[in-house]
């Protein structure tokens, strides 16, 4: 299993890069968002330069908040093409992988026609990331909405999308990542690792909220065994540390 971490998208992304190699990841979860991490403001080349030097590995993250499911047709490809920035510059940094967020616009409009309204998206970018030589995968996100029965719906009606597993994302409203797990293995690409109250979405250290991480990891570790990020957002990075070493530990043991 290779671990790795994200840089925080409102600090310098060098920065952040040469804390994660520093650090003994084997690779940066590279968020592009707002506002120090958006395309027209990464420096493709520097980046690969430092990424480089550390021979560090990346998996793209895309922002959680586009809004692929808004009921306007015209925002929904504005979406679409805005995540084609993105995946230009994911493309120009060799990255062969990429996360695409859940989005529940509902309200007015019921599950069943935001799910339609996601798909119409997802078929798109899907499309466009096959002409960068990337695969799209797509992570469930915080919602009461994004059951293991919701996200096979996007699954089935898209075959060449994978799924991206947030363990936080899916302790959350008495879920279960284990029936996510068991349900995905199959098209499981890549994880995130963090930990929280079973009410908000915290992004707390290990051992800082209820999940029972290390039976979760057991159970992954029956069908998976790739990338594995610490998405945890505290601003005492020694607490990351301290995360990385409990995990290494435990594969250790379990391997």
């Amino acid at each position: 299993m290779k671990l790795g971490f994200p840089n925080h998208p409102r600090k310098d992304v060098i920065e952040e890069i040469r804390w994660i190699g520093d650090s003994g990841f084997d690779f940066v979860d590279l968020f592009l968002e707002e506002d120090k991490a958006t395309p027209n403001k990464i420096n493709v080349w520097e980046l690969k330069e430092v990424v480089g030097s550390y021979s560090l590995d990346i998996i793209g993250h895309t922002a959680w908040y586009l809004p692929i499911s808004s009921p306007s047709k015209r925002i929904r490809d504005s979406a679409v093409a805005e995540f084609e920035r993105y995946l230009k510059v994911f493309h120009k940094l060799e990255v062969e992988l990429v996360n695409i967020h859940a989005n529940w616009q509902t309200g007015l409009f019921s599950v069943e026609e935001v799910i339609s309204f996601q798909i119409e998206s997802i078929r798109k970018i899907v499309k466009i990331a096959e002409e960068y030589g990337i695969d799209i995968m797509y992570e469930p996100i915080d919602t009461p909405f994004d059951t293991v029965e919701n996200t096979e719906k996007i699954l089935s009606a898209i075959p060449e999308l994978y799924f991206h597993l947030d363990i936080g994302h899916a302790s959350l409203y008495g879920r279960k990542p284990q029936d996510f797990i068991d349900r995905f293995y199959d098209r499981l690409r890549h994880v995130h690792l963090h930990d929280n109250n079973g009410l908000r979405d915290l992004h707390l250290p290990l051992g800082c909220g209820k999940i029972e991480w290390m039976e979760v990891l057991k159970h992954l570790l029956r069908y998976y065994n790739k990338t594995l990020t610490l998405e945890i957002f505290s601003p005492d990075r020694e607490y990351v540390l301290v995360a990385k070493k409990k995990v290494e530990r435990f594969l250790r043991e379990h391997s």
